[in-house]
């Protein structure tokens, strides 16, 4: 069998990796029945052609997958196969959110893959150490490494991990440092580097597509997109409701039923806020979920309505076992 890796992917035309050599491929007509084609990290099995080019006859078993749901479907989209570590790259300047950093963590958590957090633009950073104490709050054990792409500072941190023959994913919004970082790992520039906008320090989607580069120690990095928002959909209905379950218990203390813990009296969430048992942030992410879900609920969609009815359905014990304590309590 001859094997190689995709190491890019534009629709039904890849570039695959073999034998120190990038190969343009197509592949076979039951991957266009079957509509699943290779990702980027997928090994092949592939028949070689002339003048560089192959067929790619099947997908080799994924040892590892990183995936998300579409925001508008049930089908679930495919960031990359085959990795071993995901390092969550988040941006220390006007950007920067540890809202979109628990995003992230719970999509590395649904991949089951060792992940770092890399907290770079160090340089731009007012207060480190107030952002670091913060990041240590959200990321538990995960390990946290904090650098500056740009000026080089503690970038060799990221060589603990990607060593030779093994693969890691850079994951983060537009304007993070993510094609930085590649080009510093490469010792090269392969990858446009935009400057982010001054206003709001968001980038430009310099990175168009994903795309997995070899090291010169061996190791292998894809690249991605920006990822801006992950949304509530990109997790399923149990994790949804592990982020609402915290404040749904308070809730159950709240003077009136419809309490919208904003300016409600009696607002036993409220309370909790004032007394530190919910930071604000975590009140903000609870409205934030609210308002996708309203959004979704409403939106002209069959599919994002199909998927949200899917969800309603998978969660409405729980919730009706809340209603119920709300109702013996005397609440209605």
């Amino acid at each position: 069998m001859t094997k190689g890796r995709v190491i890019e992917a534009h629709r039904t035309n890849f570039t695959v990796a073999f034998d120190n050599r990038e190969l343009l491929a197509t592949v076979r007509g039951n991957f266009h029945v079957a509509k699943d084609f290779p990702k980027v990290g997928d090994y092949v099995s592939l028949e070689l052609l002339e003048d560089d080019k192959a067929v790619i006859e099947e997908v080799l078993e994924r040892k590892t997958v990183i995936k998300r749901k579409a925001a508008d479907a049930d089908e679930e989209q495919i960031i990359a196969t085959n990795v071993d570590y995901i390092f969550i790259v988040m941006g220390l300047d006007g950007d920067y959110s540890l809202s979109r950093l628990e995003r992230y963590l719970l999509l590395a958590q649904q991949s089951a893959i060792d992940t770092i957090v890399v907290l770079n633009k160090i340089d731009l950073a007012n207060d480190l150490n107030s952002l670091l104490r913060e990041a240590a709050g959200v990321v538990g054990d995960t390990p946290v490494i904090a650098v500056s792409a740009t000026t080089g500072s503690n970038m060799g941190e990221f060589l603990n991990y990607v060593k030779s023959g093994s693969t890691a994913v850079l994951l983060g919004s537009s304007g993070a440092g993510k094609s930085t970082i590649t080009n510093w790992l490469l010792e090269e520039t392969k990858q446009e580097v935009n400057e982010t906008r001054l206003d709001d320090s968001r980038g430009r989607h310099t990175t168009t597509s994903r795309q997995l580069f070899t090291l010169p120690n061996g190791g292998y990095l894809i690249d991605t997109p920006g990822m801006r928002e992950l949304g509530v959909l990109d997790t399923d209905a149990e994790d949804e409701l592990a982020v609402f379950e915290k404040i749904e218990q308070f809730s159950l203390e709240c003077k009136f039923n419809d309490c919208d813990h904003e300016k409600s009296v009696g607002c036993a969430v409220l309370a909790a806020v004032e007394s530190g048992a919910v930071t604000e942030r975590e009140l903000a992410n609870y409205h934030k979920l609210l308002r996708e879900r309203a959004f979704l609920e409403s939106k002209d969609s069959t599919a994002a309505a199909r998927h949200h009815n899917q969800n309603q359905k998978r969660q409405s014990q729980k919730y009706a076992a809340i209603q119920r304590q709300k109702l013996s309590r005397g609440k209605y």
